[in-house]
């Protein structure tokens, strides 16, 4: 986000100039594509297609057959430490469907759609990623949204994750969705954003509580009646009263996953309808603004890219907030930019590592003159 006034989304605003911030620091950088889908290793350097190798069905099918395979090949090739590499996981270890849902804003879809990803992916909540992909099909007046969506387990994830590790390669990201390496590395070299994964989150129970939390008194009561005949009847009476409980508390929680999902629909509208009177009353960027974040750009360097910019005007420090791979990353860019001259101090305020990247806010103090 870029705040001045109001916040303003940099991707919407700045995504040629991000694409070609990075087609220009991907066009130099090697890459290795690795598809556990039909075995292919194939390797980019200076965006040329450099060399290509086929693994055997034997190494796909066996971890460490599959690791030595792979070193045996980079050694041979010469391929230096922490080189980017973009993974296409096997078929085997995904999920992927089609849907059909009607046409709406891609806020409301994303929300429609966790919900029925989360009824369609035959794993634990919280166990998987997933992404999806939109075509609109359909005349002007019956278009709907076909929907492709393919889902990635945790541990496989982690396992490609410690692939990588083990062959000191740097993993840039893992390709959910039915491409070839071709296609992928005409995509990464052209500056393209990878997909964006998100994570299916574990249904929350406040609501069933609060549904059940009404009926406490009566259900107690038909509870102990019911405890109270099923000891005084005959096994026949016993098995009638545990059918009607049975259907009561699917009953029960029926209303409470309706409820739960009108009250996450209610939260979602509310959020848009926010966020459509925030871009409404938005300030445009100013000049001085926009200059200034393309000077920050023309410093970034690989692994390390920018979420937040708070300009106050040109006699008042800047506060960027970003995120890098790692701490050598995050300290190439304040090098680079206490080296590029525009700024009298540069102070890292804030980092931290969440996840698999690295937190990070800076100060910046412009120099006297440097606008």
């Amino acid at each position: 986000m870029m705040k001045h006034g109001k916040s303003i989304s940099v991707e919407e605003l700045f995504e040629p100039v991000l694409c070609a911030l990075r087609c220009r620091w991907r066009r130099n950088q090697a890459l290795l594509l690795l598809s556990l889908q039909t075995g292919e290793v194939a390797y980019w350097q200076n965006g040329e297609h450099s060399w290509q190798e086929q693994l055997n069905e034997e190494c796909l099918a066996d971890k460490q057959r599959l690791t030595d395979a792979l070193r045996e090949i980079l050694l041979a090739r010469d391929v230096e430490e922490g080189a980017a590499v973009l993974l296409l996981p096997a078929a085997a270890t995904v999920y992927s469907e089609q849907l059909l849902l009607p046409l709406m804003r891609r806020r409301e879809l994303q929300a429609a759609l966790q919900w029925e990803i989360q009824q369609s992916v035959p794993w634990m909540h919280e166990d998987y990623t997933y992404s999806f992909e939109v075509h609109v099909i359909g005349e002007a007046d019956e278009q709907q949204c076909r929907v492709t969506f393919t889902a990635l387990q945790d541990a496989s994830r982690t396992e490609l994750e410690q692939l990588c590790s083990n062959l000191l390669l740097k993993l840039q990201g893992i390709l959910l969705g039915d491409m070839t390496i071709d296609e992928a590395a005409e995509g990464w070299f052209s500056g393209k954003s990878l997909t964006p994964v998100y994570r299916q989150k574990q249904k929350r129970l406040q609501g069933i509580a609060a549904t059940f939390g009404r009926y406490l008194t009566k259900a107690g009561c038909a509870a102990l009646g019911l405890a109270i005949l099923a000891y005084a009847s005959t096994w026949g009476g016993c098995y009638l009263a545990q059918r009607d409980l049975l259907e009561v508390e699917q009953r029960l929680a029926q209303y409470a996953e309706w409820k739960q999902r009108m009250q996450e629909s209610k939260a979602v509208e509310h959020r848009c309808q926010r966020l459509e009177k925030l871009l409404a009353t938005a300030s445009k960027p100013s000049k001085e603004a926009v200059g200034e974040l393309e000077r920050i750009c023309r410093q970034m360097i690989p692994g390390c890219w920018l979420t937040l910019l708070e300009y106050n005007g040109s006699k008042k420090p800047l506060v960027l907030q970003g995120q890098a791979v790692d701490n050598l990353a995050l300290e190439s860019f304040v090098e680079q930019l206490q080296k590029c001259g525009n700024y009298s101090r540069v102070e890292l305020l804030q980092s931290q590592q969440q996840g698999n990247v690295l937190v990070y806010k800076l100060q910046l103090q412009m120099k006297e003159g440097k606008q």
